[in-house]
């Protein structure tokens, strides 16, 4: 699955790396997947996706992957913050595409070029989540 991820409940933090080509199908498997037992009020998700080929997902794909993770979401937590990190090029404008297709004021998104930035928008220190998973 190009989708890994875990869950650090002493961070209450979703970490999930993503690496090599990746169809729409690969997120909805991902947000079905994912169980978090005692969810917190407040959810972190941080998003490596820096070694991600998106180049198979359309703008449609965009719009339903987002609507999962909303869904995903919906009734379970009082606010969600998402840090996506990637590369220069077309994740990137996927990504921007993604934040802004549907507004939540639950749900918010940043999306970055730097893991440690990333981290630090989410109050992580760069310490707190493993190199890989």
């Amino acid at each position: 699955m190009p989708i890994q991820y875990e869950y650090i409940a002493d961070l209450k933090c979703l970490y999930a790396v993503g690496s090599g080509k990746v169809q729409r199908q690969d997120f909805l498997d991902y947000h079905h997947k994912i169980t978090i037992s005692e969810p917190p009020p407040s959810l972190l998700v941080l998003s490596d996706y820096r070694e991600l080929d998106s180049s198979a997902l359309t703008a449609s794909d965009i719009e339903e992957i987002r609507a999962s993770a909303l869904s995903k979401t919906q009734n379970r937590y009082a606010r969600v913050r998402e840090a996506i990190v990637v590369s220069e090029g077309l994740t990137y404008g996927l990504s921007r595409m993604y934040a802004g297709v549907f507004h939540s004021d639950k749900y918010e998104v940043n999306i970055l070029t730097d893991i440690n930035e990333a981290k630090a928008w989410l109050g992580l220190a760069p310490e707190d989540l493993p190199q890989a998973i």
